[in-house]
């Protein structure tokens, strides 16, 4: 047969209901078993509101921050 009158032939792909992929179930049992502390712990707590005032005016912050950390 000539190669290129040759038809294209897909083969069906088994339902992943009917097949039997016990290995493929175990792992990915085991890579969830795996991540499960991560999801436990999502990260930092973050407040709503992160908008935190300063306090006095720029040269009275910058009067305390020498005031702090002067050498005694």
């Amino acid at each position: 047969m000539d190669p290129s009158k040759q038809e294209a032939k897909i083969l069906p792909v088994p339902d992943a209901d009917k097949s039997n992929n016990k290995g493929s179930s175990a792992l990915s049992d085991k890579v969830k078993s795996a991540f499960q502390p991560h999801n436990a712990h999502p990260g930092p707590a973050q407040p709503k509101n992160f908008d935190a005032p300063e306090e006095g005016t720029k040269e009275e912050r910058r009067a305390k921050a020498q005031e702090l950390n002067k050498e005694t």
